[in-house]
């Protein structure tokens, strides 16, 4: 999972995060509704096998209450006359004993809501009493039906469509004669499928039974055929002490799943069960079951929307980032990139583009103060061979010799030797300004010696504060030379040349080279003063501007060159340096 999560981009991380963190919840979710149903579905079970009990209890109770009846019935007096010595009894006797009978049957009747008619047959008379009729016979069908000794052991058994309970004097089972009464007492089936329906429950698509442990008759309510069928082909498939116990399971009919409880009683050899539809029951489960199929669903569909939102607002600019990136690694420092929103990309955006700006001025100044340096050098070193400034060295030591100033000719040698080793010995970029300064004194006492006094130098002494700050090499020189050159090369007499040292503040150095040189006029002066202030832009090769590029990009913008008139008359190049941190 870990390589797997490691190989994938980020949008399907966030997919993946997201589910982590959803699906259990909706686990739990479903857990939950599940261990909800299936508490439902317990208690559901034991409310039905609670109502089963209780209503097959109180039909055992009427129904026994029957039975007991029946019998005190057929050992009453009255009936027992009836049956054995009505032929003694004059009209009015008979009659005032008939009638009788009849009140007691209608009492019997009247005594339980379950009863529908109770019927006497009495063989001597050849006719028979019921509740309803002063006069009637029983048929003689019905009449075989009650002693046929199969439904004389059953306390209910079923004739054209009615349910009857019987009794007879004496017992048939145990006196092998004709017996004296017979007794019928007819069920009231509306009544009964009324209790079925009220056992029910009222509950939409449900429904109870009432069967014959032999499965003979059945009287139902609120279910149909196929379903009854079902019910009575279970019981038949399953043991016969296991149909004797009370139990619940599931029935299936046509796509419906029903709850079914049912209950077995050995009074009446019956079977008592009620049907439930389980949907009805656990309508309410399953509708929180579908809402929460119906969030999840969204839920995830709104995890990829929201990732795929999240990747748009953050992959794709990581990404855009990326792919600039990989530019600037091939060398291309030109890109840039945007961003619309005001956010932290946009922030990261600009600082990106401030740092590849930054890092191409960088690169500008390394590149372009490299080749100043080596257009220093170069200068100096063409200096070194400019015929001008050798062969007037060399004529100059040339006289010193014939003329056995030997001891001149030796403070030229020193200083020439002193000048080329500076230049050429050292490839530091960077000097001590005292070593700078020591170059610039060898140039002009050079020149000191060739001009043989027409020009007059001051000279200022290097602050000891100052004099290990580290300076570009070939700064005071090339301002040095360019005043011989330009202001002092044409003096007869008279020249003057000033070097001096001003500190400005404790971190800035001003250095200052004048000239009173007269060839210098004011439009020479203000052109100067402009190629030293687009110098920046342009990759000049004067030395005077070579020298405030170079100052430029070691010290800062605010440092380098500046000219201006000087107190002298000629022009006077101040140099601006500042103390950095590692000096």
């Amino acid at each position: 999972m870990i390589k797997l999560m490691k190989s994938l981009t980020i949008y399907p991380k966030l997919v993946l995060s997201f589910l982590l963190m959803i699906i259990p919840i909706y686990v739990s979710s479903l857990m939950m509704n599940q261990s909800g149903q299936d508490v439902v579905q317990k208690q559901i079970s034991e409310s039905m096998a609670s109502r089963v009990h209780f209503y097959m209890t109180s039909l055992e109770t009427e129904l026994a209450r029957l039975t007991r009846l029946k019998l005190e019935y057929v050992n009453d007096d009255d009936l027992l006359t009836l049956g054995t010595v009505a032929e003694r009894l004059n009209d009015f006797e008979r009659s005032r004993t008939i009638l009788a009978v009849k009140n007691k049957l209608y009492l019997l009747k009247s005594s339980s809501p379950f009863v529908k008619n109770v019927q006497l047959y009495i063989p001597a008379l050849g006719r028979s009493i019921n509740a309803n009729n002063y006069d009637d016979t029983i048929p003689e069908e019905e009449l075989n039906a009650i002693l046929d000794p199969v439904n004389m052991n059953s306390p209910i058994f079923s004739l054209q469509n009615k349910l009857l309970l019987s009794g007879v004097y004496p017992d048939a089972v145990y006196v092998n004669r004709q017996p004296v009464l017979a007794m019928e007492i007819e069920l009231s089936l509306p009544e009964i499928e009324r209790t079925l329906s009220s056992m029910a429950g009222g509950e939409q698509g449900g429904g109870a039974a009432w069967v014959n442990a032999d499965l003979r008759w059945q009287v139902s309510s609120g279910i149909e055929g196929k379903l009854l069928e079902e019910f009575t082909d279970t019981l038949r498939s399953q043991h016969e002490e296991a149909q004797k116990d009370p139990g619940q399971f599931m029935l299936d009919l046509n796509g419906i799943s029903y709850f079914v409880a049912h209950e077995y009683s050995s009074v009446l050899d019956t079977t008592l069960a009620v049907f439930v539809p389980a949907k009805t029951v656990l309508q309410p489960l399953n509708k929180h079951r579908d809402w929460i199929w119906i969030v999840s669903f969204v839920s995830l569909l709104l995890t990829v929307i929201f990732s795929y939102w999240i990747h748009r607002l953050i992959h794709k600019p990581i990404k855009r980032l990326i792919g600039s990136f990989r530019k600037v690694e091939k060398g291309d420092l030109s890109v840039r990139i945007y961003h619309r929103n005001q956010d932290e990309f946009h922030y990261l955006y600009n600082q990106y583009n401030n740092m590849l700006e930054r890092i191409q001025v960088l690169v500008h100044e390394v590149y372009e103060q490299q080749i100043r340096s080596q257009q220093s050098e170069l200068k100096q070193l063409q200096s070194q061979i400019n015929p001008h400034f050798f062969y007037n060295s060399f004529f100059i030591l040339q006289g010193l010799v014939r003329m056995r100033e030997h001891e001149l000719a030796d403070r030229m040698f020193h200083y020439l030797g002193s000048y080329f080793q500076f230049i050429t010995r050292s490839g530091a970029e960077s000097v001590p300004l005292i070593m700078e300064m020591r170059h610039a004194v060898s140039y002009v006492e050079i020149q000191k010696i060739r001009f043989s006094g027409t020009v007059e130098v001051e000279l200022g002494e290097v602050p000891e504060a100052w004099e290990r700050v580290m300076v570009p090499r070939l700064i005071v020189q090339p301002l040095i030379e360019n005043a011989y050159m330009y202001g002092l090369e044409n003096k007869i007499n008279g020249g003057k040349l000033r070097i001096r040292f001003r500190e400005a503040t404790e971190i800035e150095l001003h250095i200052e080279v004048e000239d009173n040189g007269d060839s210098l006029d004011e439009e020479q002066l203000i052109r100067l003063q402009k190629s030293l202030a687009s110098s920046d832009r342009a990759m000049e090769t004067t030395g005077i501007l070579n020298v405030h590029r170079r100052l430029q990009l070691k010290f800062g913008q605010n440092c380098g060159l500046s000219v201006s008139r000087s107190e002298l008359g000629g022009l006077k190049t101040q140099i601006a340096i500042r103390r950095l941190k590692e000096d």
